[in-house]
């Protein structure tokens, strides 16, 4: 993947309607998922521009060499000073990393190779609701997805998370 394993970014200031004209200029394109997701009151805009360190590490960098459940995922990541990203982030995220490898490994019910799934909570504790956004790359578009899983959803040891770097 073409990114560093630090990134340093700068999000907020637009509203949503902003945001989502800047995605669409920029043609980035979002699932139905991601569109329940920005579309929903929950899902809040900061009116100031912010500065967030992020961390790029795959589920086996994080020591689950058999993948391993949002939960355990959590409970690690404390040991490498990581936490979940605001939600907000990720279109910000999408705009910022415009040279994503595509890699066209077919997976089924799984996270996608290639992908880099935003740590987030989710803005409900509701299966059928989307939990959060990944990047990706599909025959040369770029794409903010959002996805869905169940808490027992056990994460490849290959799959790309990205945190926010407690400084």
């Amino acid at each position: 993947m073409d990114i560093d394993k630090i990134i340093n970014l700068e999000y907020g200031g637009l509203s949503k309607n902003d945001l989502l004209i800047r995605l669409n200029s920029s043609g980035i394109l979002l699932n139905d998922f991601a569109i329940t997701i920005l579309s929903n009151d929950l899902f809040k805009v900061s009116n100031q521009k912010k500065q967030i360190s992020l961390f790029v590490t795959s589920i086996k960098e994080m020591g689950f060499s058999e993948g391993a459940t949002i939960e355990e995922i959590k409970k690690n990541m404390k040991n490498y000073e990581l936490s979940e990203c605001p939600l907000e982030i990720a279109p910000y995220l999408r705009l910022y990393l415009n040279n994503q490898e595509e890699i066209k490994e077919e997976r089924v019910n799984q996270s996608p190779a290639g992908s880099l799934t935003i740590f987030s909570n989710p803005l409900l504790k509701d299966d059928d609701f989307p939990k959060g956004f990944y990047l990706r790359k599909i025959d040369g578009k770029l794409w903010l997805r959002g996805y869905r899983c169940s808490l027992d959803y056990i994460w490849n040891p290959d799959d790309k998370l990205v945190f926010q770097l407690n400084n």
